[in-house]
Protein backbone atom coordinates (compact mmCIF):
# COMPACT_ATOMS: atom_id res chain seq x y z
CA UNK A 1 0.00 0.00 0.00
CA UNK A 2 1.67 3.39 -0.92
CA UNK A 3 1.04 6.74 1.43
CA UNK A 4 1.83 9.76 0.27
CA UNK A 5 2.89 13.03 2.86
CA UNK A 6 4.60 16.13 2.59
CA UNK A 7 8.13 15.70 3.26
CA UNK A 8 9.07 16.28 6.68
CA UNK A 9 12.36 17.47 8.16
CA UNK A 10 12.62 14.40 10.46
CA UNK A 11 12.50 12.39 7.20
CA UNK A 12 14.95 14.13 5.16
CA UNK A 13 17.90 12.08 5.58
CA UNK A 14 16.03 8.89 4.63
CA UNK A 15 14.24 10.09 1.77
CA UNK A 16 17.62 11.79 0.31
CA UNK A 17 19.53 8.83 0.66
CA UNK A 18 16.93 7.11 -1.49
CA UNK A 19 15.15 9.67 -4.24
CA UNK A 20 17.22 12.61 -5.44
CA UNK A 21 15.09 15.87 -4.33
CA UNK A 22 16.65 18.26 -6.60
CA UNK A 23 14.50 21.02 -5.92
CA UNK A 24 15.02 20.91 -2.09
CA UNK A 25 15.26 24.16 -0.62
CA UNK A 26 14.62 25.54 -4.12
CA UNK A 27 11.83 28.17 -3.42
CA UNK A 28 11.87 28.13 0.55
CA UNK A 29 9.02 26.07 2.13
CA UNK A 30 5.86 28.97 2.12
CA UNK A 31 6.48 28.78 -1.83
CA UNK A 32 6.89 24.53 -2.50
CA UNK A 33 6.06 21.68 -1.11
CA UNK A 34 8.05 18.25 -1.73
CA UNK A 35 5.24 15.10 -1.31
CA UNK A 36 7.05 11.42 -0.66
CA UNK A 37 5.07 8.70 -1.73
CA UNK A 38 5.87 5.58 1.09
CA UNK A 39 5.46 2.15 0.50
CA UNK A 40 5.92 0.74 4.29
CA UNK A 41 8.61 2.85 6.00
CA UNK A 42 10.83 3.60 1.86
CA UNK A 43 10.12 6.64 -0.08
CA UNK A 44 9.53 4.93 -3.44
CA UNK A 45 8.47 8.66 -5.54
CA UNK A 46 7.98 11.84 -4.92
CA UNK A 47 6.41 15.10 -6.37
CA UNK A 48 7.40 18.77 -6.23
CA UNK A 49 4.90 21.56 -5.81
CA UNK A 50 5.89 25.08 -7.12
CA UNK A 51 3.07 27.43 -5.60
CA UNK A 52 4.59 30.71 -6.82
CA UNK A 53 6.95 31.49 -9.51
CA UNK A 54 5.65 29.23 -12.45
CA UNK A 55 4.73 29.71 -15.73
CA UNK A 56 1.42 29.93 -16.18
CA UNK A 57 0.55 31.40 -12.60
CA UNK A 58 -0.99 28.20 -11.25
CA UNK A 59 0.30 25.75 -9.09
CA UNK A 60 2.51 23.64 -10.78
CA UNK A 61 3.61 19.93 -10.30
CA UNK A 62 7.31 19.32 -11.32
CA UNK A 63 9.78 16.98 -10.68
CA UNK A 64 7.88 13.57 -10.59
CA UNK A 65 10.30 10.82 -9.63
CA UNK A 66 8.87 7.22 -9.08
CA UNK A 67 12.77 5.18 -10.37
CA UNK A 68 11.16 1.69 -8.96
CA UNK A 69 7.54 1.10 -8.17
CA UNK A 70 6.62 2.05 -11.86
CA UNK A 71 3.50 1.04 -13.40
CA UNK A 72 1.79 0.55 -9.85
CA UNK A 73 0.01 4.00 -9.77
CA UNK A 74 2.65 5.73 -7.60
CA UNK A 75 2.77 8.90 -10.08
CA UNK A 76 -1.24 9.05 -10.24
CA UNK A 77 -1.43 8.85 -6.53
CA UNK A 78 1.38 11.86 -6.10
CA UNK A 79 -0.69 13.58 -9.07
CA UNK A 80 -4.01 13.41 -7.12
CA UNK A 81 -2.08 14.38 -3.26
CA UNK A 82 -0.95 17.76 -5.19
CA UNK A 83 -4.51 18.46 -6.42
CA UNK A 84 -5.85 17.64 -3.44
CA UNK A 85 -2.85 19.78 -1.85
CA UNK A 86 -4.14 22.68 -4.16
CA UNK A 87 -7.45 22.59 -3.78
CA UNK A 88 -6.97 23.00 -0.32
CA UNK A 89 -5.41 26.21 -0.38
CA UNK A 90 -7.96 27.33 -2.66
CA UNK A 91 -6.84 27.19 -6.39
CA UNK A 92 -9.41 25.70 -9.21
CA UNK A 93 -6.41 24.61 -11.82
CA UNK A 94 -3.24 23.11 -11.45
CA UNK A 95 -0.36 22.57 -14.32
CA UNK A 96 2.52 20.63 -15.00
CA UNK A 97 5.02 20.29 -18.02
CA UNK A 98 6.36 17.62 -20.20
CA UNK A 99 8.76 16.96 -22.69
CA UNK A 100 7.57 17.88 -26.31
CA UNK A 101 9.01 14.63 -27.96
CA UNK A 102 9.86 12.43 -25.06
CA UNK A 103 8.12 11.07 -22.28
CA UNK A 104 5.27 9.20 -23.56
CA UNK A 105 4.38 7.62 -20.78
CA UNK A 106 3.85 10.67 -18.86
CA UNK A 107 2.00 12.53 -21.10
CA UNK A 108 -0.86 9.08 -21.53
CA UNK A 109 -0.90 9.15 -18.04
CA UNK A 110 -1.52 13.06 -17.71
CA UNK A 111 -4.35 12.81 -20.27
CA UNK A 112 -5.66 10.07 -18.10
CA UNK A 113 -5.72 12.09 -14.88
CA UNK A 114 -7.48 14.65 -17.08
CA UNK A 115 -4.71 16.94 -17.38
CA UNK A 116 -5.27 19.09 -21.50
CA UNK A 117 -2.50 21.30 -23.75
CA UNK A 118 -2.78 24.71 -21.14
CA UNK A 119 -2.86 26.43 -25.29
CA UNK A 120 0.68 28.10 -24.79
CA UNK A 121 3.35 27.53 -27.27
CA UNK A 122 6.30 25.03 -25.89
CA UNK A 123 8.98 26.56 -23.73
CA UNK A 124 12.55 26.12 -24.91
CA UNK A 125 14.53 25.16 -22.11
CA UNK A 126 18.45 24.89 -23.28
CA UNK A 127 22.14 25.54 -21.54
CA UNK A 128 22.74 25.14 -18.12
CA UNK A 129 20.86 24.66 -14.78
CA UNK A 130 21.41 24.79 -11.03
CA UNK A 131 19.48 22.21 -9.22
CA UNK A 132 20.48 21.48 -5.55
CA UNK A 133 23.73 23.50 -6.03
CA UNK A 134 24.95 21.74 -8.80
CA UNK A 135 24.78 22.50 -12.63
CA UNK A 136 23.12 20.12 -15.04
CA UNK A 137 23.11 20.61 -18.80
CA UNK A 138 19.41 20.42 -20.53
CA UNK A 139 18.17 20.79 -23.97
CA UNK A 140 14.43 20.27 -23.82
CA UNK A 141 11.09 22.24 -25.39
CA UNK A 142 8.23 21.42 -22.54
CA UNK A 143 4.62 21.49 -23.14
CA UNK A 144 2.20 23.08 -20.49
CA UNK A 145 -0.84 21.29 -19.58
CA UNK A 146 -3.42 22.19 -16.94
CA UNK A 147 -6.31 20.32 -15.14
CA UNK A 148 -9.35 22.18 -13.51
CA UNK A 149 -10.03 21.17 -10.05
Amino acid sequence: MIRVAELKATELETVDGRLPLNRLGENGEEHSTYLIAWKDAQPVGHAYIAWTGTHLGLPEIQDVFVPEERRHGVATQLTHAAEEKARGRGWNSISLSVSEEGNAPARILYAKLGYVDAGVDPVRVSGQVMLRGRPFDVDDSLVYLVKDL
